[in-house]
């Protein structure tokens, strides 16, 4: 059987298990009554700080945002801030939309728009994600703001490479990088070499992709920057994985987790447990691929990242299923589908119905498998994920294809 289950899920990547890290920049309806949280500047400096490090897929720029001298405007940023950590992201939009008010100043705005965008890309709402970003833009340009213009043009490119336009992508890319290495980010220019690598890599032009990652390794290396160093071992030891030279993947992401360990980044050592996992599965070692999952678990729950935890649990269910104890694959797969929906993660929630479908087609449930696959597709396509677009698509087509003639729908 060739049906595909979806391991996990990072921005832009399905299909295999990774935490592939995409450039972090520095400093990722109807209007509803706002709670307004009162903090300092130190408060929202914190803030800002950690979700640095917490928004994976998206550059984030911060401008003055926490110098902000109006108190209900810093207010308001505090709220959308907190409501972020939180998974609430509609709140968030509300409150940064709110901060948008008059009298912001247009790196403020970029800053913002940016912000927004990101909540927007968190819950794969793609079309919107990109109508933010370009305002951002737009302003960045009009405003001659080359760092918030960078910030923007990254995340337009991780945009696309999610809806399938990889050539779009990719310019989007090479724009932000140009602007790095003009006004000398050497941060900023590692960030977005990885982003071109991912991009060559979902292209399969995977030695442009090492080529890319490696130049990005380099400059971190130089620059002591350890967190992006940890990255690109990860993003080195992905492409080695897909060419299938499993042992230097698995070198790569041990130093990766070496290092995030060594630097205290809990989410990062999640993520390298997560990667290694998917190693030892392709190594048919499907113990120790389980055993590095229930690790990374384990980090999630006690970090509250609820996103990774979800993620871990669908990809227990995994190997669960490639064990053939489909019950407890089963089990898994609605669990990480209960968190997936409840942090409004559309696209964690359309892999997770796509393998409980495989889970159905496995036992013989042919009817219960087609109906997962569809609700898979229908959500694929509302988000716009190429990728999730195919797979699904060969699932039901397989499916169809293997129905007894009698039970095939008309």
């Amino acid at each position: 059987m060739d049906v595909k289950y979806i391991i996990g899920i990072v921005i832009g990547i399905i299909g295999i298990v990774v935490a592939a890290y995409y450039g972090i920049k520095h400093l990722r309806q109807g209007k509803k009554d706002t709670q307004i949280i009162t903090t300092d500047t130190n408060d929202i400096k914190t803030m800002l700080g950690d979700l640095s490090k917490s928004v994976k897929g998206a550059n984030i720029y911060f401008d003055g945002l926490a110098a902000m001298p109006e108190t209900r405007r810093r207010a308001l940023l505090s709220s959308g801030l907190k409501a972020m950590e939180k998974y609430k992201y509609d709140e968030a939009i509300d409150c940064l939309r709110e901060c948008l008010g008059t009298g912001t100043k247009q790196s403020e705005k970029v800053a913002l728009l940016i912000l927004i965008g990101n909540c927007f890309l968190s819950t794969s709402r793609l079309d919107e994600a990109l109508g933010s970003y370009k305002e951002a833009e737009k302003i960045a340009r009009e405003d001659n703001n080359k760092e918030g213009l960078s910030a923007a043009l990254g995340n337009m490119g991780i945009v696309y490479k999610i809806k399938g336009e990889l050539d779009k992508a990719l310019e989007c890319h090479q724009m932000a990088l140009k602007i790095h290495r003009e006004i000398g980010d050497r941060e900023g220019e590692a960030n977005q070499l990885g982003n071109m690598g991912n991009v060559y890599q979902t292209k399969g032009d995977l030695d442009k992709a090492l080529e890319h990652h490696q130049l990005a390794l380099k400059i971190d290396r130089e620059i002591g920057y350890r967190e992006g160093e940890a990255a690109d071992l990860c993003n080195i030891g992905i492409v080695f994985k897909i060419k299938g030279e499993l042992d230097n993947a698995l070198e790569h992401h041990q130093l990766a987790l070496k290092i995030d360990r060594e630097i205290g980044y809990r989410e990062g050592e999640a993520s390298d447990l997560c990667n290694i996992g998917n190693v030892y599965i392709a190594k048919g070692e499907l113990d120790k691929a389980l055993e590095h999952y229930q690790q990374a678990l384990k980090i999630n729950k006690e970090i509250g990242r609820r996103e990774g935890e979800a993620n871990q649990l669908c990809n227990v269910g995994v190997v669960y299923q490639i064990k053939g104890e489909l019950d407890k694959a089963l089990e898994y797969y609605q669990l990480a589908l209960e968190i997936h929906r409840e942090i409004g993660k559309h696209e964690g929630e359309a892999n997770d119905l796509n393998n409980i479908g495989v889970v159905y087609q496995n036992k013989g449930e042919l009817d219960k498998a087609l109906e997962y696959y569809q609700q898979a597709l229908k959500l694929f396509e509302e988000i716009g994920a190429a990728e999730g677009i195919r797979i699904a698509k060969g699932n039901i087509k397989e499916l169809k294809e293997k129905k007894p003639p009698s039970d095939k729908p008309s």
